[in-house]
Parts: structure tokens; sequence; C-alpha cells
């Protein structure tokens, strides 16, 4: 009888003889998730390079406005995505990031402000307005879960934009135009493409960070409690401290995002703020792909490129832009993201 340990190894997973044939595949997949994000991140990089190139170079604050509300799409979908916690409510956060940076860049051009016309101070500042409210907000929404999280979550967010609405001083529901843009330092944003690489180096950072966080063990808690939270509780793990922490770290780069927003539209105005914002946050996530955080990108530029083309090409660009979403969502059930990735979506 043949001996047991002459028959070859198996791999686990697909039953094959294992060897150089099946592990270099594997080796060569596991890196795919990094090459379709820095691939990404090149191509925003040169978007700008190229628009101008081809005649389009008018897209430039359009493609601005992809990159921040990305931004804000990443932060989202860390929730979302890793944490199962559907919030129809992040436009507050934009619209707290906004007012804050804006009301400090307002006051420094009426010359009541203490220099506050640097980033360095408005930018930080807008990030921990945002962190407070994420986690005085976020503690009670914890509460609740499903349906009656995204339901307390856009009271929320309606209770910031009507108090945005009674800032007279600002403009109030009209809004108020803004001199100019925050500095950063000694380097001036008031330069379109100058100000269209900060944003950039910007979403690096924040996709760096919560890819870091995603695999981190709070990033592991935080998936296990959105597949089974009761298990997790059932052996003393703390899942709504690890929730609120992802809850309140989405509304500081969300934050950050409407700051920066402000300075792309030097117009400081409630309606970033809007439920209907929360709701484009949320579609951008889902046709980038729930659950990969480089997702978020690629929906962004994918509906506002969308947008801005079938407004050049057609009166009725609210059909045409309905009808690209439907035909997405149909071919990539898993997003733009799930097109590039297969399963590997974790990004």
């Amino acid at each position: 009888m043949a001996d047991r340990d002459d028959t070859p190894d198996e791999t686990p997973e697909t039953g094959r003889e294992a060897g150089p044939e099946t592990a270099a595949p594997i080796a060569v997949t596991s890196r795919l998730p990094l090459v379709v994000t820095v691939a990404v991140l090149v191509l925003v990089a040169a978007a700008p390079l190229v628009a101008d190139a081809v005649g389009f170079s008018y897209l430039l604050g359009t493609l601005t406005r992809a990159v921040i509300l990305g931004m804000a799409a990443v932060a989202l979908d860390y929730v979302v995505g890793y944490g199962g916690l559907v919030s129809l409510g992040h436009a507050m956060f934009l619209g707290t990031g906004a007012y804050t940076a804006g009301i400090l860049l307002f006051q420094y051009a009426e010359g009541t402000g203490l220099g506050t016309d640097q980033a360095l101070v408005a930018w930080p500042a807008a990030m921990l307005v945002g962190a407070v409210l994420g986690w005085a907000f976020g503690a009670l929404a914890l509460r609740t879960r499903g349906v009656y999280f995204i339901m307390v979550t856009l009271a929320f967010n309606q209770m910031m934009f009507f108090l945005f609405n009674s800032l007279a001083a600002y403009g109030g529901d009209d809004g108020v135009r803004l001199s100019g843009r925050n500095r950063l330092g000694p380097l001036s944003l008031e330069d379109d493409l100058v100000f269209y690489y900060v944003c950039v180096v910007l979403l690096v950072v924040v996709l760096v960070v919560f890819n870091r966080l995603v695999r981190s063990p709070s990033g592991w808690l935080l998936r296990a409690a959105r597949d089974n939270e009761p298990r997790l509780r059932s052996v003393g793990a703390r899942t709504r401290r690890h929730q609120l922490t992802a809850f309140v770290l989405s509304a500081s780069v969300a934050s950050l995002a409407g700051a920066l927003a402000v300075n792309e539209s030097q117009f400081l105005s409630p309606a970033i703020s809007h439920w209907t914002q929360s709701g484009e946050l949320l579609v951008m996530v889902i046709i980038g792909g729930v659950g990969s955080l480089v997702g978020g990108v690629l929906g962004s530029f994918g509906l506002l490129v969308l947008e801005e083309l079938a407004i050049e090409f057609t009166g009725n660009w609210q059909f045409f832009v309905g009808l690209g979403l439907i035909m997405i969502v149909l071919l990539a059930r898993r997003g733009l993201a799930g097109l590039l990735l297969g399963r590997r979506r974790n990004v």
C-alpha cells in the first residue's frame, strides 16, 4: 500500500498541487488592489493635463469638485461599506467644514479675523468641529440600527441645514460670496491648478489613512460588527466604541472636504448641507463600489464628469445622467471598482 507521505501536497483552497504554479498567481492577485489604487490616482493627477490637451480645460473646476467630493465619498464608504452604517446625513459635515472655514475667511476679509486666511488654521479647525459634531450626533444615532439609523442621520442633517439657513450675517438662505481662498502657508491657492493638486495630495493622504484603518484591529472589529454584531457583543467586544470612532473619523474628513469645497467655489451657502447632497454622496459610493475605498473616487469622477458632459451636449441632461447611472448599476453590480478588482474590493 502506498505511503500517505508520498502523496502530493494540496493547497487548502483549490485542491491542486502546491508549487510555483499556484503560488505565483496568488502573489500577483494580492497586489491588484494597490496597483488599481495607484493607477486611479495617477489618472486623477493627470486629468487636468489631459483635459487641457484635448480642449476641455474648462473641466478643471469639475475635476476639482470630483476630487473633493471623492474625499467625502471615501469617508462615507468607511462607515457604510465597512461598518454597515448607512448614513444619509454626511452633508451636514460638508456644511460644517464649509461654514467653519468660510466664516473664518469671511471675518478675515472684514478685518475682524486673526490671520485665519491660513489653511493651516481653518482646515484643521473645520476637521475639529466636524469631529465634535460627529461624536455628539454619532453617539445618539448609534443607539439605532438599519432604517432608523438612516432616518436619525437625515434628521440631524436637516437640523444643521436649517441652522446654516438662519445665519443672516453670512447670507442666510442666499449665501455669501467670499473674497478669495485660504492660504496654505507661503503657498497661494488662488491658482486653480495649484489648488487642484493640493486637493489631490490630501486625497492621497485620506486614502492611505483609511486603508491603514481598514487593516487595523479596529477595522477588523468594525467589519465583524457589520456582519454579526450580537456575536461580538456576546464575547465582550465593545462594538459601539469602534463604530463611534469610525463615525467621528468619517465626519472629520467630510468636514475637511467641506472646507475645500468652499475654497473651490469661493461661495458660502447652506445648499452644500442639504440632504440631497448626502444622497449624492451615497450614489457616488454605490456606483463606485460599496466596500472599496478607491470606489468613492471612481464614483465621484464618474458622476460629476457624466453630469458635466451631459450638460455640454444636451438640455435634457438629467435624463441621460439617470440613464447612465442605470447602466452602471446593471452592468457593474459591484460598482466601477468591482469591474477592476473583481472580488478583491477592500482597497
